[in-house]
């Protein structure tokens, strides 16, 4: 059988053991110089039984329902992230085609650069960056974490992590979750936790549904004081976020985006580079369950198959 995967992260996530392992169970075809799926006339045309492993950098974070038309004789389509909504699910559905995503081997890793995030604005990093880092100890003068309360926003793997971190620095934790409960964490519901917390941390999974949670009437309950920190996209409006830390209506904003910086934009705003998952461990972790979805998809079994 078949593999083609399409990464432009070769080196980074597959060594020569995983290699050869692949290698030993199928005919392995890579692909890693980012191109439109319609540019591959080889792959198009080949009508062979074939399992296909996408990272999302390859495609820009978009396979879309044509790309997927594309597609001949698939037995599963195995996806290098947790996250799913790049890719249209349903469609493949309708083709019969079994999709397959890795879970939790960058919860640690993005837990902790969501404690990244919220150190950094609680000690006005992006403001001191802003300032050339000159030492002006009364308009940088900060906060300390200890003894605030955090809100997590998801206690899936990430969000349970964020509690448990947050927690071991001497924060008080209160969550929402739609689903998952820990007693170790006082549960609120989202109009109490926004409006109470003096750290917010989003960690709720990126799909249609989560996008309708976080409105802006719940973004408006927060007090002046209080840090929003996401490490998710798309599923609140950034762009009153900005503006409520730069009118002085909340004390401070971390985030990631590809290429990001903190002098991006004005204020005690922090975006770092979107690094998150992107740890020694967490990589390694990666490629490993990468290469066992794939294994096991050639044996007909689907892992984590979400659709």
């Amino acid at each position: 059988m078949k593999l083609y995967i399409f990464t432009p992260n070769r080196e980074a996530l597959f060594n020569d053991e995983l290699e050869q392992k692949l290698n030993n169970e199928f005919e392995v075809i890579f692909y890693t110089e980012p191109k439109a799926l319609k540019e591959h006339a080889d792959f198009i045309n080949d009508a062979d039984e074939k399992i296909i492993a996408l990272d999302p950098d390859y495609f820009g974070w978009s396979v879309t329902k044509e790309d997927i038309d594309l597609m001949q004789n698939v037995k599963a389509l195995c996806l290098q992230t947790t996250s799913f909504s790049w890719i249209d699910t349903a469609y493949a559905k309708e083709r019969g085609i079994p999709v397959l995503n890795l879970l939790g081997f960058s919860a640690q890793a993005v837990a902790e650069y969501a404690l990244t995030l919220a150190l950094g604005v609680a000690r006005k990093l992006p403001i001191v960056a802003q300032d050339q880092y000159k030492q002006d100890f009364v308009k940088h003068q900060s906060i300390e974490l200890k003894g605030k309360t955090a809100g997590v926003i998801g206690l899936g793997r990430i969000g349970t992590n964020i509690a448990t971190l947050a927690k071991g620095i001497g924060m008080s934790v209160v969550y929402w979750s739609k689903s998952s409960k820990n007693e170790e964490f006082e549960y609120l519901d989202l109009e109490s936790l926004m409006s109470s917390a003096d750290v917010i941390f989003v960690a709720l999974a990126q799909n249609e549904e989560t996008k309708s949670i976080l409105t802006d009437e719940l973004l408006k309950l927060q007090k002046k004081s209080t840090m929003f920190i996401s490490v998710v996209h798309k599923i609140y409006n950034h762009d009153l976020i900005v503006e409520m830390v730069q009118k002085g209506d909340l004390y401070g904003y971390g985030y990631e985006e590809d290429n990001g910086s903190p002098l991006s934009l004005e204020g005690n705003i922090y975006c770092l580079p979107a690094l998150a998952w992107a740890t020694k461990e967490s990589m390694e972790a990666n490629a490993q369950m990468w290469a066992d979805s794939i294994s096991s998809a050639g044996r007909g079994e689907y892992l984590n198959r979400i659709n």
